[in-house]
């Protein structure tokens, strides 16, 4: 059947386990407790409510599962702070980023193909490895990344129906190789569980990630939210406007609608909120506001 995706698998674990403790960070297991992280999150389970079985079971599902070659792979160990020991391939190179591969297979699928065919994507990699048997990570020093993200997009798209298979893929951004790696590296994880399409950045889903839950949950923002939506068709200007980083002339032909049309609304909008609009800070709070409260 359908894979889950790293948020639904987090869900459905924090659903089944409601005593677990969500831990900020990697912690050793001890006496009480198990500590395992799922999709970069860590969570302490008391073992006394644990069956055989359940642990078995949540071990396999983990970040932290060995059932084949990744036990004895440093970069593996190293991500996932089994080791300390940052790896000998590191020596030469002063950064990389992580590349993170999800997969959602709907058939049987040759992975050792797939792997190859996602691989040949990237050039100087390092490393790579699977962190769950969805989860392709692919350690790459910094290059000329030959391909842009639409390119990527498009070759996804080939592999999908090559291999049957529905990819989404997150591009880490650069990091020197050291003991605060790891960490970054679960951050990374959490924000591209943030992730709804083919390829994502951390700069794509730094809004979803960081900023929209906070404002979600601010009373001053809700009522932000009611004052700027009482102007109608706004939210499509201000969106447009986001898109073409403020450029009136580009917004407007988005909108289809004539420039001065769109100064007259910019205006009218100014002496509702007192927001201007073709100010940046006053753009990206109303684009921030507007979306968060879409759902």
């Amino acid at each position: 059947g359908e894979t889950m995706n790293n948020n639904e698998l987090l869900t459905r674990i924090r659903n089944a386990f409601p005593n677990a403790k969500s831990l900020n960070g990697p912690s050793t297991d001890t006496a009480e407790e198990k500590v395992l992280s799922f999709a970069g999150a860590w969570l302490a389970f008391r073992k006394n409510d644990l069956t055989a079985e359940q642990l078995t079971i949540l071990q396999t599902l983990s970040d932290q599962n060995f059932d084949d070659q990744r036990s004895t792979n440093p970069w593996y160990r190293f991500l996932t702070h089994q080791s300390n020991d940052v790896p000998n391939s590191a020596e030469q190179i002063k950064q990389v980023r992580l590349i993170q591969i999800h997969l959602t297979f709907h058939d049987t699928t040759n992975t050792t193909e797939l792997t190859a065919a996602l691989k040949s994507l990237f050039n100087c990699i390092v490393a790579s490895f699977y962190l769950n048997s969805r989860t392709l990570i692919i350690v790459q020093t910094k290059d000329q990344q030959v391909l842009s993200n639409d390119e990527l997009e498009s070759i996804l798209q080939t592999v999908e129906s090559d291999f049957f298979v529905k990819v989404q893929l997150f591009l880490g951004n650069f990091w020197p190789i050291d003991q605060q790696l790891p960490l970054i590296f679960n951050e990374e994880q959490a924000v591209f569980a943030k992730s709804t399409v083919p390829v994502s950045t951390l700069s794509s889903l730094a809004l979803d990630y960081y900023a929209r839950p906070q404002l979600r949950r601010s009373s001053l923002a809700q009522q932000l939210t009611t004052i700027i939506r009482q102007e109608a068709d706004i939210q499509d200007v201000i969106i447009a406007l986001y898109h073409n980083a403020g450029n009136l002339s580009s917004a407007a032909k988005q909108l289809f609608i004539h420039r001065n049309t769109l100064q007259y609304r910019l205006e009218r909008f100014r002496d509702l909120t007192s927001f201007n609009l073709k100010n940046m800070d006053d753009l990206v709070l109303c684009y921030l506001l507007i979306t968060s409260f879409n759902d």
